[in-house]
């Protein structure tokens, strides 16, 4: 096991730093695991946002402090952002910072990292102690669009016919890269919606416009794929969402009720991406647990999905409507993977 390489603001959870996961043409992809104090835990990995083209593994929610609160390990991972060109339009050069060190590739290079770091972290959990059976995907913006992905779709080489020749199962191919339990912030769950929302993002990412690229706008989302199989899934989003339409969520929510999936939906009513109250005022995923544990607490409706079987007693994921925030992932974690 290799050595603690960072120190946590929790005395009980240790952090290694710069894990390099999988080593690609473009660079070494890597991830930063913090270790409650505790016997095999459960594992959740963080899929950062940043459209697909923007930020790093370190935009995440204060990780020591929920790995030591849930008792979960958490990892952080990097995953090979799309590549921006030169002629590239207002909106994708606002976002795009020439310093970022991540790797860069064409999706969907960044389905296969997250599925591999998925495989990787599975097949290694002897090693640093967590729990291989026991995972979720938690994922903001981007992010939450790559973690439900990773949760409907359970093998990355079953993407979609339209992706067979750029898919690749290279590191720890014989294990399986499956979630128990999804978390998705804000996440883009349906591209063929995204194409009139914000075209110039989506068309980056899948190479061309939607009119042209049908297939692949299909298949690169989390609804296509969603199935009875599918795990149980906490959505929340916020209903002034100006970057991520609501409506992402609510289809995605609609259509694990009808394939029979629990699921559990919060929107929050006045709230923008990332939390923010304005658009202008939208900081980055390492402060937005914050906006969600101010007082008041924000305006919200919770929608819940919960099946049983004719005889069988119902299992909700969650007691009460407890506010968006920690104490709502928590419960849903302790129902799902712990």
């Amino acid at each position: 096991m290799s050595e603690p390489t960072g120190e946590a603001a929790d005395a009980n959870v240790s952090v290694h730093e710069g894990i390099t996961y999988a080593d690609r043409e473009a660079g070494e992809m890597e991830l930063d695991l913090y270790l409650p104090d505790e016997e095999r835990p459960p594992l959740v990995v963080y899929i950062h946002g940043g459209g697909w083209i923007a930020e790093t593994r370190d935009n995440v929610p204060d990780p020591a402090r929920y790995a030591a609160e849930w008792g979960c390990a958490i990892a952080s991972v990097s995953y090979r952002l799309a590549e921006v060109p030169d002629d590239a339009g207002p909106e994708i050069q606002g976002m795009y910072d020439p310093t970022n060190p991540t790797p860069r590739a064409t999706f969907p290079a960044h389905f296969v990292d997250v599925k591999a770091a998925i495989r990787w972290l599975r097949a290694n959990a002897a090693e640093y102690g967590y729990d291989a059976e026991r995972i979720a995907a938690w994922g903001s913006s981007a992010g939450g669009h790559l973690a439900l992905l990773a949760g409907v779709v359970e093998d990355v080489m079953d993407l979609g016919e339209t992706f067979a020749g750029e898919l690749k199962k290279s590191v720890a191919p014989d294990t399986s890269g499956a979630v128990q339990a999804v978390v998705s912030w804000y996440g883009l769950t349906d591209f063929t919606l995204a194409a009139d929302n914000a075209p110039g993002i989506p068309s980056l990412l899948l190479g061309g416009p939607a009119s042209d690229l049908p297939k692949r706008f299909e298949q690169a989302s989390p609804l296509t794929h969603v199935s009875a199989d599918s795990p149980p899934t906490l959505l929340m989003h916020g209903r002034a969402d100006e970057v991520v339409a609501v409506e992402h969520s609510r289809r995605f929510f609609d259509a694990l009720d009808e394939a029979g999936v629990n699921a559990v939906f919060y929107e929050l009513h006045d709230r923008n991406h990332v939390w923010a109250e304005r658009i202008e005022d939208i900081e980055s995923e390492r402060v937005a647990m914050d906006l969600l544990t101010t007082e008041p607490t924000p305006s919200q409706s919770v929608y819940s999905a919960t099946h049983v079987d004719e005889g069988e007693t119902p299992e909700p994921l969650l007691d009460t409507a407890l506010p968006a925030g920690p104490a709502a992932i928590e419960q849903f974690l302790a129902r799902t993977i712990k």
